[in-house]
This record gives C-alpha cells, structure tokens and sequence, in this order.
C-alpha cells in the first residue's frame, strides 16, 4: 500500500482520502487551518499547510516516494488563478521524488468549445479555460502525472437540483456532462492498485449518459421536490465530454452512469 498525501481536502479531496484509506493507504490531507482540521475525517492524517509556505522537513520525507494529489479549486474569481498556480508550483517544486501526481482539474478546460470532445481537445477559448490548461501544463513537468479532467461534480451533498436554484437554466436541448464522487474515488483507487500502469495520463472522467439539460434537470428537481427551473437559450455552445478513454485498457466502469444513479 502507499503513501498518499492530498492537498486540498475540501469537498472531493475528504472523500477521496476516505476511499483511499478504506483501501489500506496510508493517508494524509491538507486544510488551510487548525480549525478546519478538526473537521477532517478522521481516517485522514491532518496537515495543517495554507497554500503559500514552503513545508516543513516532516512533510518533506512524507512526499519521498509517495502520490500527491492535488485537490485545490483554482478560485479563479479572486485572483485570476495566479494564488492557485503559486500553490501547485510550490507542491510541484517538493515532490520531484514522489511516486506519482494527480490532479484534479475539469472539464471546463473545454469551455467554449462545441461538438463531440476528446482529450485532445484543449484549451477551449473561453477566459476561465486558461487557467486550468496552465494548472495542467505545470503538473506535466513531473514525468508520472495522471491529469483528471472531471466532468460537473455530482454527490454527497451535492444533488443536481441544487444547480437549478437561480430558476433558470441555458440550453435545454444541450448534453449533461457530470461524474459522481464515488466513481473519481473508483477511479484514483484503481490507478493507485495498478500504480499508474496502463492509465492514461490525461482522461476525461464523465458518466457517459445520454440526456438533455430538460430531461435530466426535470427529473431532479422532481426527485428532490423543488421547482422545475425555466429553460432558455442557451448562451454558449453545447458539447459531450467522451469519457471513452477513462474505460478503454483499463476496465473501469461507471455505476453512477445515468439519470436514475446520478441522482441518488
């Protein structure tokens, strides 16, 4: 088993660290705060890091022949991104003698682009794609990076009706691209027990469902008894993320792959 230390766990990293100690890893995962630690599951080891300091030499030997995975949010909305792309530059400048690298960026890495997509794709045109290609393209310096452009996140606490809250929502003729937590969580466990062999080091991870945004968001907003949302034009292209990838060579397979399992 490995050594796994996840920086940023918020909302997928906490899971993500959940899955990987429940299969023997053993893990550790940063918050910004002593009091935000408190909270941390308690299957997770607490590292105390607020994105802008160097690490200690604790935490140093920890990254010796250990995964990283990177689960900081770019926040893009404060900054432009530049205090997200310091943080992984400073992770990326320490962990030249980890085992392997994982990042956790989006599909809005396509954003702006329209039609069928594949990992070939990027960057889409759009302001907020920039700052994820530039995320990707710093992590592709250390040679066993693994890249997870993750579709619209769906999970615990995170039902898709609750995307619909304004009352209103664009392109209703347009694709549904989302994963649900549990299937990344499968996903980063099957790579770890594989060690990265065979796994492509760029992937799309999206449920390859087939709904429209009115299909799709009716019936959420059905199942979770709230108000079905007024749908509009659509105020940017639609596109499908192919996921093909994530499944071809290495046997990984969706459960939460359409309406009925996005939605529990």
């Amino acid at each position: 088993m490995a050594t796994v230390l996840i920086f940023g766990c918020g909302w997928l990293g906490s899971q993500l660290g959940m899955a990987l100690a429940e299969a023997g890893h053993q893990v550790y995962g940063s918050r910004r705060s002593t009091q935000s630690l408190l909270t941390l599951p308690p299957q997770i080891q607490p590292l105390c890091w607020d994105g802008q300091s160097r690490f200690d030499s604790s935490v140093q030997a920890l990254l010796s022949d250990s995964w990283v995975i990177l689960a900081m949010p770019p926040a893009a909305q404060r900054d432009g991104g530049s205090a997200y792309l310091d943080s992984l530059q400073l992770v990326l400048s320490q962990s030249s003698r980890a085992k392997g690298l994982i990042l956790c960026s989006s599909t809005g890495v396509y954003a702006g682009l329209a039609g069928h997509i594949h990992e070939s794709a990027a960057p889409g045109p759009e302001p907020r794609a920039a700052i994820l290609w530039q995320a990707e393209q710093l992590v592709q310096q250390h040679p066993a990076h693994f890249i997870l452009r993750l579709a619209g996140l769906v999970g615990p606490g995170r039902h898709p009706a609750a995307f619909t809250r304004r009352g209103v929502m664009a392109g209703p003729e347009q694709p549904v691209n989302l994963v649900h937590s549990a299937d990344i969580c499968r996903w980063v466990c099957q790579l770890l027990a594989a060690s990265g062999q065979g796994f492509p080091q760029v992937v799309n991870l999206c449920a390859p469902l087939i709904a429209a945004k009115a299909e799709f968001y009716t019936a959420a907003c059905v199942r979770a008894a709230v108000p079905v949302p007024e749908f509009v034009a659509a105020t940017e292209p639609g596109r499908t993320v192919d996921a093909s990838l994530s499944q071809r060579d290495t046997g990984f397979v969706y459960l939460h792959h359409d309406i009925n399992s996005l939605l529990l």
